[in-house]
């Protein structure tokens, strides 16, 4: 099933969890660069990322499954 992925950067925490599983189910492996997903510092002295869903994604929804912070949240099209 294809979902609709919605992004709350407020939310994101920076674990990067959404990058490893998405690494390991399109690439066979946990390597955050290999990932679909973009989650890059905003600030320094604060902890906000912003997150952003690349062109190749198949809004497989794996990610929104593991966030645990909820920045990413999938929703039935």
């Amino acid at each position: 099933m294809k979902w609709k992925i919605t992004i709350s950067e407020e939310n994101c925490t920076g674990c990067r969890i959404c990058q490893m599983i998405c690494s390991w189910a399109n690439e066979g492996g946990f390597n955050p660069s290999r990932s679909l997903i973009t989650i890059e510092s905003k600030d320094e002295k604060e902890d906000r990322f912003s997150v952003r869903l690349d062109h190749g994604c198949n809004n497989c929804g794996l990610c929104a499954t593991y966030c645990a912070g909820k920045a990413l949240v999938k929703e039935k099209r």
